[in-house]
């Protein structure tokens, strides 16, 4: 069954429907009865879910090189931290980019390839560089909760110093919920899209 479900994750989404349903009929006919229950229960993927998994299942090589990058980079966060080494962590930090830039480019060439439109590419990448991440960090990127921080002598901060990073601070939050507020949007556009597909579906059923 398992190369029957590998099949079917090639399937573009405007066909995964018709494709799921025949690979459950054809269980069902042989008598797999489990196997056919877990068939029918696949959903149909979004564009940005069916691309991101192309490039994760068909160019593993370009995101183990972003992992291994942002592993790097990790590493040279806490040494840049811990013992004041931040040529390690510019170094590291070219590299990573120079794979995600790499990870990029086979985006677009599936994209391409499958007559996409550009405009899943950063949402595609943001998928695979949040998946990297997520692999070999949890929390803040680059930084354990149980990193051995130096000591430093405390210092009385300046009035302004203090004025400048709360602004700071709060720009950093009004970036963030703004992030937020367009991940949502994105996440809507998705359902939608997916809405109008089903619809046009049905519409085409019907006549």
């Amino acid at each position: 069954m398992q190369n029957d479900v590998d099949e079917l994750a090639d399937v573009p989404p405007e066909e995964f429907v018709a494709a799921r349903d025949e690979l459950a009929k054809k269980l069902k006919a042989e008598g797999k009865a489990d196997e056919t229950a877990k068939v029918k229960k696949l959903r149909k993927p979004t564009v940005t879910q069916w691309v991101t998994d192309q490039v994760r299942r068909h160019h593993a090589g370009d995101v183990d090189a972003l992992r291994a990058a942002s592993i790097e980079v990790a590493r040279a966060q806490e040494a840049a931290v811990t013992q004041g080494d931040r040529d390690a962590l510019r170094e590291a930090t070219a590299k990573r980019r120079e794979a995600l830039e790499g990870v990029g480019q086979v985006v677009d060439d599936v994209l391409a390839s499958g007559g996409r439109a550009a405009q899943y590419r950063d949402d595609v990448v943001h998928a695979i560089e949040a998946g990297v991440i997520d692999d070999i960090a949890s929390g803040t990127f680059g930084l354990r909760d149980d990193l051995d921080l130096p000591k430093r002598p405390t210092k009385r901060q300046p009035a302004r110093d203090r004025v400048a990073e709360r602004r700071a601070a709060e720009a950093a939050k009004a970036i963030e919920a703004a992030e937020g507020r367009v991940h949502r949007a994105r996440d809507d556009l998705e359902k939608a899209e997916a809405e109008l597909a089903a619809l046009r579906e049905r519409q085409k059923r019907s006549d």
